[in-house]
């Protein structure tokens, strides 16, 4: 698993910064890349003294990086819209990692609203989101957890989630959740009501998962169809799991995680990195 292009990190000097970064340098030593810290001055904040350089923030990442004996990553102080300078700079990289918050402005790319950021968002590479809940230290589950949705789009999540799988040695498990409208017709028409939908989710699984089944026949491959919301779903299982990955825009129960009310629900409750794949992505593979 060789990249070429680095793997980008937003640091703001807080502490969520740090283990977004911490989480960024696990991933690059992974990709065998190089790793790139940026700290963004907001110049839309109001000026006061002191003048904020950046230098005591790049100073903590650098003493991070020299703690977890990562030597390959270059530390940057850039000016303007943090959100916006994050997003021009993923395009020459091949994944954004951020903190869920923080300090500076990186929050806007997690719940933002505006149609600028999410209209980006929707071209970029893989977007990590690394909550302040993820213990570094603590001992890994050694679980990948996918959404899966059955759209052709959700076939970049479950192409990052193998890739990342194979790599690291982890299970991958797929996951489908369907949330039953109450107003469906006679649900008291099945002994378990809930039955006819497992069914079709796990027949979906498996047919999804089947093709990457063949092509890492090394990842060990779970799946699990639910009948709930897909926010608790998720959320339930990344509390143990090391990632949860979804697709950015999908057909189905994931429909909404372009950067929707799905995606702020997983992003705010997960307990442990999310990854947001979009489609489509462009190639920015070296060698696999």
């Amino acid at each position: 698993m060789t990249k070429e292009l680095p793997v980008l990190v937003g640091i703001d000097g807080s502490r969520d910064g740090l283990i977004a970064l911490t989480w960024a340098a696990s991933y690059a030593a992974v990709c065998n890349a190089a790793l790139h810290a940026v700290y963004v001055v907001d110049e839309q904040l109001p000026a006061g003294p002191p003048t904020d350089d950046g230098s005591a923030v790049l100073a903590d990442a650098a003493r991070r990086l020299d703690e977890l004996g990562f030597r390959t990553a270059s530390l940057e102080v850039r000016h303007g819209h943090p959100a916006q300078v994050l997003l021009d700079l993923s395009e020459r990289s091949q994944a954004l990692v951020i903190g869920r918050r923080g300090m500076g402005g990186f929050a806007e790319l997690v719940i933002g609203s505006t149609s600028q950021v999410c209209t980006a968002l929707a071209t970029t590479v893989p977007l990590v989101v690394v909550p302040d809940t993820w213990d570094p230290a603590a001992p890994a589950y050694h679980r990948i957890v996918v959404g899966v949705d059955g759209s052709v789009e959700g076939q970049d999540a479950l192409r990052f989630g193998f890739e990342l799988a194979g790599a690291t040695g982890a299970e991958l498990l797929g996951v489908h959740a369907i949330e039953v409208r109450e107003t469906y017709p006679d649900p008291n028409s099945w002994f378990d009501p809930s039955r006819p939908w497992i069914e079709t989710a796990d027949e979906l699984l498996a047919q999804t998962l089947d093709g990457w089944t063949e092509k890492y026949p090394d990842v060990r491959v779970g799946s699990h169809g639910v009948v709930d919301h897909p926010v608790l779903v998720l959320a339930r299982e990344s509390q143990n799991a090391d990632l949860v990955v979804v697709g950015g825009l999908g057909r189905t129960a994931f429909s909404e995680l372009r950067m929707g009310s799905v995606a702020r629900g997983l992003l705010h409750h997960s307990h442990c990195p999310v990854a947001v794949i979009h489609h489509p992505a462009p190639s920015r593979t070296a060698s696999d």
